[in-house]
């Protein structure tokens, strides 16, 4: 097979894999495809299941703060399971989150930082893992034994805010798309980060259910 023929094979599998077009795109990609050349100018648009959502962690926020003001307060709303971003009245940012489940409810209240670790491990809550590194168990405590051949690992909490003495925080993590975690808040880790980065020991955090 010649290379002008595969690299058409190419461009035709990279045009129609899991992407949605219109009618004017399709045909548009098409031709360009025959000339040998592809652009991804024509409007493209992408779309996901919530299971893709989950399963690749596809979550979309919003980061849009200025560059010249501090962040003034972050606002947790479980309800909605997201979390809102202030710089005085206006939004600097929006992102999906991933609360408490029940009987580990993330508390609502006005809390502040109150220590940011930027590799942060959980002192309650991990892993067992095999010889191998898999995952035996993804709902281990410290202190609980692990089974035989098998060693406890502690959850990483990446870009960790604590808000709480009892360890509550806000932190990078995986989000299933409803309450789900121990009851600290987890974040897209790209948002996560870009928090993280932002923001100082003392700014406001409120809570609300």
């Amino acid at each position: 097979m010649n290379r002008g023929i595969v690299y058409s094979l190419l461009v035709f599998t990279a045009a129609m894999s899991g992407v949605n077009a219109d009618d004017s795109t399709s045909s548009t990609s098409t031709r360009n495809a025959h000339k040998g050349v592809y652009s991804s100018k024509h409007g493209v648009v992408r779309t996901y299941t919530i299971q893709d959502r989950v399963r690749y962690q596809l979550w979309d926020y919003k980061w849009k703060p200025d560059p010249d003001q501090p962040i003034t307060r972050i606002v947790v709303n479980i309800g909605a399971q997201k979390v809102i971003v202030y710089q005085g009245d206006s939004v600097a940012g929006e992102s999906p989150t991933t609360t408490g489940k029940p009987g580990h409810d993330t508390p609502p209240g006005h809390y502040a930082i109150l220590v940011k670790d930027i590799d942060h491990k959980s002192n309650l809550y991990g892993v067992f893992l095999d010889a191998n590194g898999y995952v035996l168990s993804g709902d281990a405590k410290a202190g609980d034994t692990p089974p035989a051949g098998a060693a406890y690992d502690a959850a990483d909490m990446p870009y960790y805010l604590r808000i709480r003495e009892d360890g509550v925080g806000l932190h990078a993590g995986y989000l299933p798309g409803y309450p789900a975690s121990h009851g600290c808040i987890r974040l897209p880790h790209a948002f996560a980060e870009l928090l993280f980065s932002n923001v100082s020991v003392g700014t406001p955090v409120d809570v609300v259910p």
